[in-house]
């Protein structure tokens, strides 16, 4: 149940609030797979729009 749970702030505020080299937004259990999944997101984004552009530059051939 929700109410019998221990209380485990002091516990997540050492972790996150500690010093580490590792950047905060990467210090949670699952950041790391979020970083991952929105580079590689923009990165085909910014293929794609750049595939765009250069076939509007380069044009048919007639």
């Amino acid at each position: 149940m929700l109410l019998n749970k221990r209380n485990r702030v002091i516990e997540h505020q050492k972790h996150f609030q500690g010093y580490h080299q590792t950047p905060l937004f990467l210090k949670g259990p699952r950041d790391k797979l979020y970083v991952v999944v929105a580079s590689a997101m923009i990165a085909v984004g910014l293929v794609g729009v750049t595939n765009g552009v250069f076939r509007m530059a380069v044009g048919k051939e007639k």
